[in-house]
């Protein structure tokens, strides 16, 4: 084991154990509580549409048992100590975590590598979670503000699999497999895809000596991911469903997050959408009271990346909150952008950063992320001073090379039929 690398700011320190697990700890010994998050570099862009869901059917399959622990042990041992465990999934990489008091830290690394190294992937239990996926596929059906982002991806990405569900199809989860879920976790749950991040009341020297004697001993062969660029498609795409609201996503390409533009598309999306004060905001609900729910995102992957504007909206109103929308889009590409608005986003996304280090969970993860991403550590200072570069010239740049009218995608979920255009 190496230590590799140290923040010159924080507590962060990088360690590389003997057979490739990294490690990041930042010692805070200001708090009483701990982050701990085991992360795997993989997700949606490593399945197949045959195998749709499967990173998060086995997501949900860490939790249904171990060697030594049933799934009501492993839901009880943190919980009765007052802490919490959970997991999450997304398009390029799984997390379970846990959050826990300064002195459950052992209790909490010892369920996690449990549920990494010794889950028995039980039949019965494999029956059982793929009538609770089915269900969860049910909600997200019936959640429109999800439906809407998904069907985006679907139509914006095509077949690549940055454009599948994260949970999948009913088809493909109800053909998967032991013999699948097995299979997957030696192609892609192997040493050199795992990050353990860890932020809070701990001390380093306890940590790696207990991760050395289990994530450290972790075998599997392990095959190269899938990582070939998304070609974006551009069209228009409507699912009649017969609710209150028309719910909206018109989105562009955005940028990889290791592009050399990111921090001025955050930028950029702060004034646009980011808040109360955005122009969307201002103008879509405060103004013209189109909509209750308005904001512009940026979704930045390995390799792509999405710019979008999302809103709710009554059915009447949705060709309008679209033509609005546009033309503050149209603002941004022409440059009316002053200096107040400029100073104004840089210094929210400063104080929202420098805020959100108030929080270990917080932490731990964006030194996994920065892990996972840039192989490196990255310091709050880092960041800032590149908001703080960021210039008018380089909002207008921006803007214009993105929202193109030709390269426009739009979706909607509601009880629409058609829009009366889109540019």
């Amino acid at each position: 084991m190496a230590k590799v690398e140290r923040s010159p700011e924080l507590y962060e320190q990088k360690f590389v154990l003997d057979n490739g697990v990294r490690v990041l700890i930042e010692e805070l010994p200001h708090v009483r509580s701990a982050a701990i998050g085991f992360w795997v570099d993989t997700g949606t862009k490593n399945e197949s549409a045959e195998n749709n869901g499967i990173s998060h059917f086995i997501e949900h399959m860490m939790f249904k048992g171990t060697r030594t622990r049933s799934p009501l042990e492993i839901a009880q041992a943190l919980e009765d100590t007052g802490g919490s465990l959970n997991a999450f999934t997304d398009k390029e990489m799984t997390c379970y975590y846990a959050r826990v008091l300064d002195d459950q830290v052992e209790l909490a690394l010892d369920v996690l590598s449990d549920m990494l190294l010794d889950s028995v992937m039980d039949e019965t239990e494999i029956k059982r979670e793929k009538r609770v996926v089915l269900e969860e596929i049910k909600m997200y059906e019936d959640t429109p503000d999800e439906l809407v982002q998904d069907l985006f991806s679907q139509v914006f990405w095509g077949e690549h699999p940055l454009g599948r569900a994260i949970v999948g199809t009913r088809q493909s989860v109800r053909r998967t497999t032991r013999d699948d879920i097995l299979a997957y976790l030696d192609h892609f749950y192997t040493p050199d895809r795992l990050v353990v991040s860890v932020a809070g009341k701990v001390r380093s020297a306890d940590v790696l000596r207990q991760l050395e004697a289990s994530v450290g001993k972790l075998r599997r062969p392990g095959r190269p991911g899938y990582d070939a660029p998304p070609r974006p498609l551009n069209a228009t795409k409507i699912k009649y469903k017969d609710i209150e609201q028309a719910h909206l996503v018109i989105g562009t390409e955005g940028l990889p997050v290791t592009h050399a533009d990111r921090f001025v598309l955050t930028v950029l999306d702060s004034i646009l959408g980011g808040g109360m004060s955005s122009r969307l905001f201002q103008e879509v609900r405060e103004k013209r009271g189109l909509a209750y729910s308005i904001a512009s995102f940026e979704n930045m992957f390995n390799n792509a990346g999405i710019f979008g504007i999302y809103a709710a909206t009554n059915p009447k109103s949705l060709d309008t909150v679209i033509e609005v929308s546009l033309e503050e889009v149209e603002k941004l590409k022409n440059g009316d952008v002053t200096s107040d608005e400029l100073r104004r986003a840089k210094q929210q996304l400063r104080g929202s950063l420098l805020l959100s280090l108030e929080v270990p969970r917080n932490r731990m993860s964006r030194m996994a992320r920065n892990e996972l991403y840039f192989g490196r550590l990255i310091s709050p200072g880092e960041v800032i001073e590149a908001i703080e570069q960021v210039t008018l010239e380089d909002l207008r740049r921006v803007a214009s090379s993105l929202f193109q009218p030709q390269a426009l995608t739009t979706t909607v979920v509601g009880p629409v039929r058609h829009l009366a255009g889109v540019r």
